[in-house]
């Protein structure tokens, strides 16, 4: 089964078990929610950087989130690169979230878990992380985040981290017809890694997108300031970097969002 194929197949699942027939007997309400979705893009692209060269990614997600803010879910895309040639990447995560008026912290960890690699060192690793984001206006939102883990790419020792800064401000002024919704978004920041093991760089993204419904088409350009070298030390080969255009449809729902 190509890893395309397998990343649909999981996000299938995912909605199949997230359906409104999974909830059984709504009447009374839940203690929590279920959150799932699935995205096609022309790449899977990670901090400017495409994990599948260049190829088309299927993706999909499920996450329960309880009223006390706690939260677990679980990512699935293919992947293509160099190196130990895994075909899949699995996040397994949880964490808390809360929401004050304006503000929004949230922190967890996430292990990520690479499926079918060759014999060797195995890339598998985990991270802990913060989000946090105040909404300016009802209209304008900025926030900051951080990634950390001393186990980078699955060596013990090796720290490595990364962090950015993003806004996102919806256009209402635009106006646009039968419930569509529209967005300007993007994003700086850094990776850090320790003992020259990889490429320290700074990347960015740029774009926009419309929202209908429970669908996100989402329109993006984005770069980096690795040299090809680097690139290569980095993801193993030099296509996979370099400022590039994606596109990704999303359709993301819950089901509460459902009754």
């Amino acid at each position: 089964m190509s890893s395309v194929k397998l990343s649909l197949a999981v996000g299938g699942v995912l909605l199949s078990l997230a359906s409104p027939a999974f909830a059984g007997d709504t009447s009374q309400p839940l203690p929590f929610d279920i959150l799932f979705g699935t995205k096609i893009a022309n790449e899977y692209n990670l901090r400017s950087v495409s994990q599948t060269q260049g190829d088309p990614a299927a993706q999909g997600y499920i996450e329960v989130d309880f009223k006390n803010g706690l939260y677990a879910g679980f990512f699935s895309s293919n992947v293509n690169f160099d190196g130990t040639n895994p075909y899949a990447e699995f996040d397994y995560y949880g964490g808390i979230r809360h929401t004050w008026d304006p503000l929004s912290l949230d922190v967890g960890y996430v292990y990520i878990d690479y499926q079918g690699e060759d014999q060797g060192h195995q890339l598998d690793f985990w991270k802990i992380y913060g989000v946090g984001k105040y909404a300016l206006t009802p209209d304008l939102t900025v926030g900051a985040n951080i990634y950390w883990s001393n186990s980078f790419v699955g060596y013990n020792g090796i720290a490595g981290s990364h962090s950015s800064f993003f806004a996102k401000r919806t256009l209402p002024e635009l106006r646009l017809p039968h419930d569509i919704g529209s967005y300007v978004s993007g994003e700086i920041g850094h990776q850090w890694v320790s003992d020259d093991f990889a490429p320290g760089y700074t990347f960015w993204n740029v774009g926009g997108g419309f929202t209908y419904k429970a669908a996100t088409l989402d329109l993006r350009y984005t770069g980096s300031d690795l040299s090809d070298s680097e690139c290569v030390l980095f993801i193993g080969q030099a296509d996979s970097c370099g400022n590039r255009f994606f596109m990704s449809l999303s359709f993301d729902t819950s089901l509460n969002q459902l009754k």
